[in-house]
This record gives structure tokens, sequence and C-alpha cells, in this order.
């Protein structure tokens, strides 16, 4: 490790010259350009000067080893300077992640809310591995994944990013990379922090407190440390509350080539067309149950005012299955308002650390956290959208039909009408997920002798999550309330209680009005709507024993060796209501599962030098790696088994002592979790776009586990350069490295839409067997269950640059730049779709940069920060008149297939107000969105919150003490 800190001396004038020139270098050229800090650097450099550290990607603690896989590290300083309550939201800004799972793109859907869960090169969470001081973490969720939430941002001394595989080194998970957070288990003093936050349109108000202290007791033999924090957002309101909503722009799907337009149109004023919160006449029925569109008939353009009365229903143009533009419902969109932009969440958690020393050769350690968080979604209300959808049908025999309309359907034969109903009147499906984890931890290390040293751990953690979601619609309930006719005094009541079968007699069902917004009652909406709910409880035994040590030296120095043993079970116990079980709920239904997971593993990797201060250079060392696990896979019904074997090798060559090559080619997996093997099928609804009927349409679906899933396997190889010269620029540092990732057996369910799409487009038997169609060939059921069906490639350049100079006794600056290009983003499953350059929700922007600067001049320090996403496409698998073979008679055909790029300025300000060497109190005060950017207004809803920033200008402020 070297660390690079300027004793040079200048003026006050050629400072403020030299921090514009790098702002105006960091901001004025090409898409890589953007400004960072020294407490992000790369590989086994830290800017902070601690000798101490060992870099992740190595089991191997040689003095001395250059790891060849790439690492990042960021330092608390970093989140420091950027006010990030969570570790969370500081790795989200950092060009290399995908942040797919925030309180930003949390959307309607209650699953793991409030979780920050990272996403390291946009492969999916579950691909990449998040240890804890080298050890893996309780998991958060049935996918095995982590919550960062769950860890005391102030007891973080850093974090270690590897961007390239290892699952040699660390097991399954490993596919994209690994992050390591480092804990300051030898924290001396208090530290702490406090603040608020708010949007500048005044909502999302944010709390946040943290307190960490450490102390040494029996003369210096055990170490105590103690953190803990609270953290409470009350999230934002929805898309309409910012001024990109106000045009209802999104995507106004058809038939391509009608009238000149393609398939798909990005355009203003989108708003529902086949339904509305008192109802709208969508279809007529005759007594044979044939259904007949109403618009242009005797009832087109009628639908129902909030007391039940028939009112003027206006359409817009191009109307389709779901959306129109234009016509009635200005405003009122309720696909655009019902998702938070960033939904309420509050967590708190602490972390206890004790170590220590039985003897100069033995320590021992124990470690216990506990974190709970509860995230709040706004949830969709019935979406019943009518015809060509199933709607909600209502007989001519409903007394709460109006006699005018009676009267129509009387003259013209009509026996029934489908209601298209967006039950705004009966409330959201509000959702409220709690996460509540605990874990202990114990351990010894020691040492052998002769430059050997062992360590051994044992770790239990559980999480019990829960979810609930009121005002869910009890589907079969209500198609029995609605269905109402009149007893003979007139009195309404089910039609299942006053027909001749008995048979079908619920004697609590009460007759449900959905004609209208106030014309039901208490008691039916407590019939036709309840809560569903589910408990889940995940666990995790896991143990593990290493050694490490130098058995011998080659002509360029010692070998490094390190082996170790590792085993642990993770169960998965699923438990909900009744009517959850049997997917009786409209939305969110989870059915009960249970499973569990175990695998014995047993990996080796050693490090030689192979040349050190020879003719052909300063050094040039061999790493390699392997691992052999075995997996036993057991459920109530069926189990299952499977080994993998793991590798790596890599060089790292230094020609000259400021320069530096390196490369890695290793193999990875990554093990089905236990979501994915043992989850029943679970049903939901959604929108979807049908190119067989060119409507977009409400339809079913239904997703599900799969015990005989075997193991993704992967092939990544990567190559860099380190630049860190001396002289004049020392203080410089600048690398590039390239990485190819190749999944084969990806598990995936592939999205609903692609299922659809490849149906429709290929006629393949097995994908089409998925697809369920009604009477009237529109779609009714789609099947998503996880499969070993899919290939993913994704490769790319990570590029790094930094500066850090000290200006003075008590003045520095420092500049960092992060850019990650990506080249290719395919998948099997869409042959010939490219997602590099798709800047939508399934895709990865050409560029995304991120750029840190700050400087400190006596007690006051100034940072600012700034974030490139790219301009890309819209959607990849569209075609728009900038592509290649661009026609409007294409089934993906749309009007424009560009989102212009975005960036994004963030300002930090802090002001010492004590700093004598032993106690520090700091004022900060941050910025976000600095110029109030809007996203470019093209989805619908939350508009993409992956990438973009939708809420807009926000503020944080607060003090923090160090003691």
């Amino acid at each position: 490790m070297r660390v690079f800190v300027s004793d040079e001396r200048k003026t006050a004038l050629k400072h403020t010259l030299l921090f514009s020139a790098a702002l105006f270098g960091a901001f004025s050229g090409p898409a890589y350009a953007q400004d960072v800090e020294p407490e992000i650097v790369n590989n086994d450099t830290v800017m902070s000067g601690d000798p101490a550290i060992v870099v992740t990607g190595t089991r191997l603690e040689a003095s001395g080893f250059n790891a060849p896989s790439p690492v990042t590290v960021m330092g608390a300083d970093r989140i420091a300077k950027t006010a990030s309550p969570t570790v969370g939201e500081a790795l989200a800004q950092l060009p290399s992640f995908r942040p797919s799972s925030t309180p930003n793109t949390q959307n309607i859907f209650p699953g793991n809310a409030g979780a920050r869960i990272s996403d390291l090169r946009g492969l999916g969470p579950a691909r990449t591995l998040v240890l804890v001081d080298s050890r893996r973490f309780t998991p958060s969720t049935s996918a095995g994944t982590i919550d960062l939430n769950l860890i005391p941002t102030l007891l973080i001394k850093s974090t270690e990013i590897v961007t390239g595989g290892a699952s040699a080194a660390y097991g399954s998970d490993a596919v994209s990379g690994v992050i390591n957070l480092r804990l300051d288990t030898e924290l001396e003093g208090i530290k702490s922090a406090a603040g608020y936050g708010v949007t500048d349109r005044g909502d999302g108000d944010e709390y946040f407190v943290q307190l960490a202290g450490g102390t040494n007791f029996a003369d210096g033999r055990g170490h105590l440390v103690i953190g803990g924090e609270y953290n409470k957002n009350e999230g934002t309101g929805g898309c309409y509350t910012r001024e990109f909503c106000g045009n209802e722009i999104g995507d106004l799907t058809g038939a391509p080539g009608f009238d000149g337009r393609p398939a798909h149109n990005i355009t203003t004023g989108i708003r529902p067309a086949t339904l509305t919160p008192g109802g709208l006449i969508t279809a007529t029925i005759d007594a044979a149950g044939n259904r007949t569109a109403a618009r242009g008939g005797v009832l087109g353009g009628v639908q129902f005012a909030a007391d039940g009365s028939p009112t003027e229903f206006t359409y817009g143009e191009y109307a389709n299955a779901l959306f129109q533009k234009g016509g009635s419902g200005a405003g009122l969109n309720a696909f655009f308002n019902d998702p938070l932009l960033s939904i309420p969440v509050e967590r708190y958690n602490g972390l206890a650390h004790l170590s220590y020393e039985f003897s100069p050769s033995l320590s021992g350690f124990i470690e216990g956290s506990y974190g709970h968080v509860k995230g709040e979604t706004r949830g969709p209300e019935i979406r019943d959208g009518g015809f060509p959808g199933r709607g909600s049908v209502i007989g001519i025999d409903n007394p709460f039909l109006p006699d005018s309309v009676r009267d129509i359907m009387e003259e013209n034969d009509i026996a029934g009408l489908t209601i298209g109903k967006l039950g705004t009147s009966f409330g959201n499906m509000d959702s409220t997920s709690t996460r509540d984890t605990y874990r202990v931890l114990a351990g010894l290390d020691g040492d052998i002798g002769g430059g050997w040293s062992w360590d051994a751990h044992m770790q239990y953690g559980q999480t019990d999550y829960s979810q609930s979601t009121i005002n869910n619609r009890i589907s079969a309930r209500y198609a029995k309330a609605i269905d109402v006719v009149a007893n003979g005094d007139g009195t309404p009541v089910c039609r299942v209680n006053a027909d001749s079968d008995p048979s079908n007699d619920d004697p609590a069902c009460v007759p449900l009005n959905i004609l209208g917004e106030t014309t039901y009652s208490d008691a039916a909406k407590a019939y036709a709507f309840g809560t569903s709910m589910q408990d889940n409880k995940y666990t995790q035994l896991a143990g593990a024993a290493n050694i490490q040590g130098m058995p011998f030296d080659t002509w360029a120095g010692p070998v490094a060796f390190a082996a170790g043993v590792e085993a642990r079970r993770n169960t998965l116990d699923i438990e909900v209501d009744p009517i959850s079980a049997s997917n009786g709920f409209y939305v969110f239904n989870q059915t009960p599962s249970s499973g569990d997971t175990s695998v014995v593993e047993g990996y080796a990797e050693v490090g030689v030098p192979l040349m050190r201060d020879g003719p052909l250079g300063s050094s040039l060392e061999l790493n390699g790696a392997i691992r052999q696990a075995h997996y036993k896979n057991t459920n109530a019904n069926s189990d299952s088994t499977f080994n993998a074997t793991t590798w790596k090798i890599g060089l790292t060559y230094e020609p000259v002592e400021w320069l530096m090559l390196r490369a890695t080619q290793s193999r990875d997996i990554r093990a089905p979790n236990t979501a994915e093997l043992f989850t029943t099928p679970v049903g939901g609804v959604g929108a979807f776009y049908d190119s067989v009927t060119g409507s977009e349409i409400f339809a079913k679906t239904l997703t599900g586990g799969n015990i005989n899933l075997k193991p993704e396997k992967a092939k990544t190889f990567t190559a860099g350069v380190t630049i860190q010269p001396e002289g004049g620029l020392r203080g410089l540092r600048f690398s590039v490295d390239y990485y190819k990732i190749k999944i084969d057996n990806a598990i995936s369910t592939l999205p609903v839409q692609v299922i659809i799409n490849t149906c429709n487009d290929t006629g393949a038997e097995d994908i089409c067997a998925l697809v369920t169609r009604n009477a009237d060939g529109y779609l009714d059921t789609i099947s998503a269950l996880y499969l070993n069906l899919n290939k993913q490639e994704l490769s790319g350049l990570d590029i790094e640059t930094s500066y850090s100079r000290a200006l003075g006794s008590d003045s520095s600056f420092d500049l960092r730049i992060l850019a990650s290009k990506t080249f290719d983003f395919t998948n099997s499953a869409q042959p010939g779709i490219d997602r590099a350059g798709d800047n939508g929700a399934s895709g990865i922007p050409n560029w995304v940069v991120d750029a840190f600067a700050s400087v400190e001049f006596g007690p006051v320090g100034l940072n600012l920060q700034g974030r490139l996403i790219s301009a890309g496409k819209y959607d990849a698998t569209l075609i728009g008149p900038e592509d290649e073979g661009y026609s409007i008679d294409l089934p993906n055909s749309i009007n424009t297939n560009r989102v212009p790029a975005r960036f994004y300025t963030n300002l930090g300000v802090t002001y010492d107000l004590i700093d004598n060497g032993v106690r520090k109190v700091e004022l900060f005060a941050n910025v976000y969105n600095l110029f109030d950017v809007m996203p470019p207004p093209y989805w619908n809803g939350n508009n993409n919150a992956v990438y973009y920033d939708n809420v807009g200008r926000r503020y944080r402020m607060g003090v923090r003490s160090n003691f």
C-alpha cells in the first residue's frame, strides 16, 4: 500500500486557481467527467493512510501482496461529506451500482419496502454478495439479499467493493462482485450525528440520530464498541406533486400503423379509457353472453357520477383497452398518482462488538446486532379495466341500476353491462412491511508461529418479516357481492342467496353497489374487502475456519497461502392468511412455503511472487484460488443436491513502481436462493401490451419457485492498469479496468411482458405454454416460474481518476472521478436485444459518471458532487425513427426511442465549531439536485427512479461530533 500526501505549500491565489481548474476539467469533459474524493480509492491504495487495511477480494494477508481483482474503497469520510444516513444511499451514487431497490423505486409494491439492497453491475441484487468484516451477514429477504439499513453508519470504517467475480474467495452469490463493510472495532471515544432533511416542495421530512462509542478495558486487552441510530423519512407525494407529471406523459399503445401512428407513442394527456372512479359502461352483453363494445352504441360514453347517477364520459383520442389521449379524467390518473415518489421509512439499529486478547497468540470476540426497518407503500385501488378486459358485470336485474339505464337496456335487448371500475372510493390497498433482524457472532483468532495464523467463527441470525395490505379485494366475495338482485319485497340481495341453488348460499354476503363512489354500505365493503397478511422467518447458521501463512520462499519472495472450510444452513418459513393461501386477494397474495438449503465448502488460495526488482520490472505476482462446495435443498415434499467448483487465476505486473497491470479469469457461481427454490405459485395482476389484439389489458400473473434449479455458472474476465506517478504528479492516481461477465443457466422468471412478446413473435411452444387466453382471445393468465433458462453477458469499463493535495497546514484539496462505460448487456431470452444504452428500468445507460471534489480551508469545508446519466434509448426492444429499420407497421415501433442525458449537482458545506485535536463539533448542510433537474418524463408513474431523481431539490442539515 502506498500513501501519497503532498507537503508543498502554495499561496491562497494558487489554491483557488487549482480548485477552479480541477472543477472545470471535471465538468467540461466528455461523458466520463465529474468530481469525486479520495475516500474512494482503487485496489489496495487508501488515501486515508491506514496501513492495516486488508484488501477484499483475496484471503491472503501477506505484506506487500497485490490483489489482481479491482477493488474500490469508500471511506467513512465520503459518507459524512454527502450526509448520507445509510451506507446504502452513499453506495447507490457510485457508477458501478444500479440502485434498483431503494425507497424511491418501491412504486406500489410492498415486498421488502424500505430496504436498500445493492445491485452491483445491474445483474441483480442476488448476484451481489454483501459481507461484514469479510463474513456473511444474516439474510434480510427470502432471496438471501442484505438490507444495508441494518448496520449503524457511524461504525462503518470503510466499504470495499470488488468489481469482479469472487466466488473462489467467498462462495456463492459473488458473481458481479462483493461489498465488504469494514467496522471500526477499535473505535475510541464517542461519535454522534443528528440531522433533518426536507424537499424543496415541503414533503419528504427526514430525521436521523446516530451515536457510537468505544473504550478499552483490562489494561487494553479488551475493547468494547457500541453503536446505533434512528432514522425516519415521512416520504413524498405521488407523481402529480411534481411538475414533470403535470402533462400526464406516457406510452400510449395501439395497433401499429393505425391512423399513421406506430404501435407505441410517447404522448401527453394520458388518461384511463376504460375505467373511472364511479364506473364506466364499456360493453353490453346480450342474453347469449356475447359482449359488444359500448362505444358507438346506445350506452356509449356513459359513466356514473359519485352519487350513482349516469353522466357523460368524454372519449379522447386513440383510446386502447386501458388508456387514451385527452378526454375525461384530467389530473385523476391513478396510475400516475398512486405510487409515492419516495415511500415513508422508519428504521433503527444497534450493534455491539466486544474483543479480548487472552494471550499474545490468542484473541476472541463476540458481536451482536439488531435492526428494524418499516416501510409503507401506497398501493393501487381495484382496477377493473372494462372491455376488452374482464371488467365487472352488472345484470339488468340489478336494483342499483338507474332506471334510465335499465330502460335503454330493455329497449335494446341488453341483458348486462361490463363496467370498468377504478375503486378509489374503496381506498388504496396500502401496505406496511416490517423487518426485524437479530444476529449474534463469536470467533477466535491466533498465531501458530512461523508466520502462520488462524481464525474461526460461528454465527446465528434470524430475520422476522411481516407484510400486511389493507383494502385488498377478496375476489370471490367481490364477485358475489356485486351480482345483486331484488328479493320479493324489493330489497337488494346477493344473487347466490336468491337463486334456486341452496348449495351456493352465502349468508354473510352483503350487496355491494359499485355504480358511483358513495353508494356502498360499510358492511358491503367489509364483506368484499379485507387485509392480506404474511409472516416470514429467515434464519442462517454459519461457521468458518481459516488458516493463513507463508509456507516457503521463492527467488522473488515469500509465497502466501490461505485455506479454509465453511458451512451454513439457510431456512425459509412463510405463513399467510387463509385467503392469501388460495390466491384469493386481488393483489399481493403470498402462499405458505418452507424449506432449507445447506452447504459445506472448502477453499485454498495461493499467491506466488515470480519477480521482484528484476531487469524486466519491479514485480510480477501470480494468484490462484479454488473452492469446492456441496449443496442440499430440502422442503416438505422433495430434496435436491448438487456440487459446484469455482476457481480464479490472476496476475499482477509492475514494470515500474508507478505502473501496475493486472488481469483475472474466474469461474463463479450463484446457487438458487430459498425464494427461487421453495416459494409456491403466487397470484397477482398487471397491465400488459398484447400485440395479437393490439391492446393494453389487465391480466393475472403467477410466479413461484422450483426446487430442481441448478446453480448459475459465470465466467468473469477483468484486465486493467493503475498509474500512480511520483514527482510533480505525486497525489494523482488513474486506473481503468475492463470486465466481461458471461452467465450460463441464469435463474430467471422472465418478465411477463417478455413472455407475452416472445410467444406472440415466435410462437415458441415452451413460452406459449405459459400464456392463457380467455374465450374472446384476450390475455387471461401468464405464468412466470423460476427456471435455469437464460444466458447473460455484460461487458464494460470502470475508470477512476483521483488527485489529492495538501494546500497548507490546515487546507487540502481532493478530487475523484469515477465512470462506468457499458459495452454490452444481453440476455438470451431476448435475442438480438442489447440493453447497454437502454435508460429504462431494465437497462444500463452507456455512461454513468460520479465526480466528487472537496476543499478544506481551516474550519470550512466545501464539497461539490456531479452525477451524469448519458443519453440513451427509451427501450432497446423498440424501434424508433432514430433506429435502423423503423416502420410504423412494426409491432415494436415507437414514435421516439431516445432519452436525453441528465446531470445532477449536489453541494455540501461543513464548518468546525470546535476542533482542538481531541474534540470536534461540526455543522453540515447539503443540497441535493441543486438545480432541481427533473427526469425525462417518459415513463408512467414513478418515471424510472432507478437512475433518475424524481423528488427534486432537497436539503439536509445537522451537526456531528467526535470526542
